[in-house]
């Protein structure tokens, strides 16, 4: 009989997929689902679990002291031997926000394994704690970095506290993932959107506006064919670097493969060992929106050069542009570099290197970003 294991984060992107690769591998799990009561908690995981498999689910919080588990709820947890933390805010720019779930939230799962007397606790963290460090070992965490978000510093805040509780009683034990930016499965699907299609969004918005002009003359630089190609001098900040994407679905099938490797105070790296050019990715993506004239630009120099040169009617479509590329602006000038030595040593033969970023895997990411998100208007999930 498997470990009995409590979830936080389980209705999340990454957590759901956590939750049915523990069950598929025998784990009995209980869940902790926000919720406003212990019905709507539980039709919140059999939405991800359906007929399957009997989960146990309790209505929590992280946000509340001690996760507000009720009494009764209490003799659900008995003889949870390990706790998984999955649940964060993503919200890179709501500091307070990120307080309350990455760090107050993460001290409310802490109080609430020494009350189940679980000696184990995964705490799911990121590979960006690096901040502007230009190297991330899996041994280290203080580098000197700044962070480019309140997101990463939380997370760092996070690993501080998780590596403190440890060394408070000899009997505790920590397993730390870091995982780098997780994007859409293997066959294009997730979930949420994913932090690259989040990047494409206003662009994708920006050309079908241009081809719903209305029979409207465009303004003398920008060009609408009658193919839908369209060519508008936008300009974006991407340095010829590489950025670190692993589809979330290899993630999960790796951290759930390393949960039964003996609990010794380690951190797991999840990142790519071949990341994507982002130019060529970019290049690609243009390609699939058919748009073509935009400016790469190395420096914000560089950029704001090129918006003086913009018509009015660029420059407000620049400014919609920017109001989402600007919060990702430090991924796309910079190239940490990541170790990945303990997963593949701890792993053995159940490790598999991630699959290539590459232009078929960009265009399933699309196509389904298209059909589910772009062209849906469903409401994206912050918090998981």
């Amino acid at each position: 009989m498997k470990d009995t294991i409590l979830l936080t984060g389980a209705t999340g992107a990454l957590g759901s997929m956590l939750l049915r690769r523990l069950l598929d591998q025998g784990y009995e799990v209980v869940c902790l689902v926000r919720a406003k009561d212990p019905s709507e908690a539980r039709v919140r995981i059999r939405a991800i679990t359906g007929n399957r498999w009997e989960v146990k689910v309790i209505r929590g919080d992280i946000a509340e002291p001690q996760c507000g588990i009720s009494d009764i709820d209490r003799q659900l947890l008995a003889g949870v031997k390990r706790v998984i933390h999955c649940a964060a805010s993503i919200n890179f720019q709501d500091k307070n926000e990120i307080q309350l779930t990455n760090v107050a939230g993460l001290r409310h799962v802490l109080e609430l394994t020494d009350m189940l007397d679980a000696r184990h606790i995964v705490h799911i963290s990121t590979a960006y704690v690096v901040g502007d460090a230009p190297y991330l070992s899996e041994k280290s965490l203080f580098l000197g970095q700044r962070w480019n978000n309140p997101y990463e510093e939380s997370k760092f805040i996070g690993e501080g506290m998780v590596h403190a509780w440890a060394l408070q009683r000899k009997e505790r034990r920590f397993t730390i993932f870091r995982p780098s930016i997780l994007v859409g499965c293997e066959d294009g699907t997730t979930s949420t959107l994913d932090g690259y299609t989040r990047y494409i969004e206003p662009l994708y918005r920006v050309a079908k506006s241009l081809r719903n002009h209305n029979g409207k003359p465009p303004p003398s630089d920008v060009l609408i064919r009658g193919d839908g190609q369209i060519r508008v001098p936008l300009a974006v900040l991407m340095a010829d670097k590489r950025i670190n994407y692993v589809p979330i679905d290899w993630a999960a099938d790796m951290m759930v493969a390393a949960i039964d490797l003996p609990p010794c105070n380690e951190t797991l790296h999840f990142v790519h060992h071949d990341p994507l050019r982002l130019r060529d990715g970019f290049a690609w993506s243009l390609d699939y929106l058919k748009i073509d004239g935009v400016v790469i630009c190395n420096t914000q120099n560089e950029k704001d050069i090129a918006i003086r040169a913009q018509t009015p009617f660029v420059r407000r479509l620049q400014r919609r542009i920017d109001a989402v590329h600007n919060v990702y602006a430090p991924y796309c000038t910079a190239e940490p570099q990541f170790e990945m030595e303990a997963a593949l040593r701890g792993l053995g033969a159940k490790f598999r290197f991630p699959p290539t970023i590459d232009h078929n895997f960009l265009q399933r990411l699309f196509s389904y970003a298209r059909l589910e998100f772009w062209d849906a208007d469903k409401q994206r999930r912050v918090l998981g």
